[in-house]
């Protein structure tokens, strides 16, 4: 049945009356293999909800097709496929470029049944606002790296049920798919660039007027912001002004407790807290950090066992971490220490529990404490139960400080090589891989190839530019280190370049 088109300008859309939605009675599972595929006519409604089969995470391994990476495409090689990395691609040490796995989805959604004549499908027609190739990659492709549980990916077709809400929405999510379907390159960044500067048009109208929740605003605002590094060209942009922006917009959705969608607030909160971790790194200090006494700090640790598509059941860590990695970039700066504050941090990292049950989230959980441990140890220069600094302590201190944070190097590596590379919890390695990475020595050549290797897997799996940075940063750090002229931290060796390299 034909989507009847609504031919309404983006303003009268956002007047209607919101249309509420429960997304825990979202379910996807795989379509038989009666199921119709998607229709290969781009201007297809969004209506059919089956897509086109390809291979699935593991039946690609070992077998040949016309399709392939991009590197064994331009050798005009056959190539095996396999995910994230070939074996060609593996055997030469360059950067595999993949197509991404897609699965045939089949949706069980109440809402989409009842509304998707109502409130999805018109809205392709808004003043020709949806690209609908663009929509179509953002929900077989882009959503797919935004999540840990593919198969409940709220950032896939639910999302679609924003966009009467939220035009801005639909510009932000056409500028991303646009710019990761051609791996981010510079030259081809028009459709992309031209869909981000609507974005922010239609963003500060949504402000301006009023006319459409704080919390859907949010959404686009954490977009435009996550975004930023991934198609600026050079490691300097972190979306700074959106971080901040969006630091002061979750604190007043937070507090409109009576307007509230659960779970669009859950997705941006949980996305927030990810994103300002990620760029903790690069705040200067004149950037106010949260406070424990915020909302949002409150939010999160009544929600550390509801999950999220990426923080999963550890909210709360990930809040934490934000906030020691702030502390870092202070100290690095030159501010004083707080001994209170290493205490506490250091005392709630030790003794910080799992609300995970699957082994690949509980290994990431373990890692990620593990490395908050290390970036406290390496940054304040406190010993573990002690105050004191390891050159004050004498060179017995110095050498157990230093075996310390090693022997966390070395578990944090070898608890994410558990990983599958074909695991969606790979995308959340690069954090705790540069920390930890960055405490190699000349002599763990096998240790370095490992974090090389699985740099490039994530980079594979993403295409995100950054990742390669993060190479880059290492091999600079690594050569600066082995040369034993001086001893220099990743994050010092960051700050010197004048990057501000949004991990992640």
């Amino acid at each position: 049945m034909r989507c009847r088109s609504l031919n309404r300008g983006p303003t009268a859309a956002v007047r209607q009356p919101i249309p509420v939605y429960t997304m825990s009675k979202y379910r996807v599972r795989f379509a038989s293999k009666r199921t119709l595929p998607f229709s290969h006519d781009l201007q297809a409604p969004v209506c059919a909800l089956s897509l086109n089969t390809s291979k699935s995470r593991s039946s690609g391994r070992g077998q040949r097709s016309r399709s392939g990476c991009r590197e064994c495409r331009q050798r005009r090689v056959k190539c095996d496929e396999t995910f994230p990395v070939c074996k060609r691609c593996q055997r030469r040490g360059s950067v595999c470029q993949p197509v991404p796995p897609t699965s045939q989805w089949l949706l069980e959604t109440p809402w989409l049944g009842d509304h998707c004549r109502a409130s999805v499908s018109p809205v392709l027609d808004i003043n020709g606002s949806v690209n609908p190739h663009l929509i179509r990659y953002w929900l077989e492709r882009m959503s797919r790296i935004m999540t840990l549980d593919p198969d409940n990916n709220c950032m896939s077709f639910p999302i679609l049920r924003y966009f009467s809400v939220s035009p801005s929405l639909i510009y932000v999510i056409q500028c991303v798919s646009a710019a990761h379907e051609q791996y981010f390159q510079q030259q081809k960044m028009a459709t992309s660039l031209e869909q981000r500067g609507k974005a922010l048009s239609s963003l500060r109208a949504e402000l301006e007027t009023q006319t459409v929740p704080l919390a859907y605003s949010l959404l686009t605002l954490l977009m435009l912001g996550m975004s930023s590094s991934w198609i600026t060209p050079s490691p300097s942009d972190y979306g700074r002004e959106h971080l901040i922006a969006a630091r002061a917009v979750a604190n007043l959705v937070l507090e409109q407790a009576a307007s509230q969608d659960e779970e669009l607030t859950h997705l941006t909160m949980g996305f927030h807290v990810y994103w300002d971790m990620a760029c903790s790194f690069c705040l200067d200090p004149l950037d106010q950090p949260t406070s424990q006494r915020s909302s949002l700090a409150k939010y999160v640790k009544a929600m550390r066992h509801k999950f999220h598509n990426i923080t999963a059941h550890s909210m709360d860590l990930y809040f934490m971490l934000g906030q020691l990695g702030r502390y870092c970039r202070l100290l690095v700066e030159g501010g004083g220490r707080d001994l209170a504050y290493e205490a506490l941090a250091e005392q709630n990292l030790l003794d910080y529990e799992s609300a995970e049950s699957e082994r690949p989230a509980k290994l990431l959980t373990v890692a990620f404490r593990k490395h908050g441990l290390l970036l406290l140890y390496r940054f304040s220069g406190r010993t573990r139960d002690s105050n004191t600094l390891p050159v004050d302590a004498g060179p017995v201190a110095q050498i157990e400080a230093e075996l310390t944070i090693r022997g966390l190097a070395l578990d944090i590596l070898d608890l994410l090589q558990k990983t599958e590379t074909d695991s969606p919890y790979l995308n959340l390695h690069t954090i705790p891989v540069l920390n930890a990475g960055a405490e190699l020595t000349s002599l763990d050549t096998e240790e370095r190839k490992l974090v090389r290797e699985q740099l490039t897997a994530i980079y594979s799996t993403n295409r995100l530019v950054p990742t390669l940075w993060v190479i880059d940063l290492l091999e600079e750090l690594w050569a600066t280190n082995d040369a034993g002229v001086t001893k220099i931290t990743w994050l010092e060796l960051m700050i010197r370049k004048n990057w501000r390299l949004r991990i992640g």
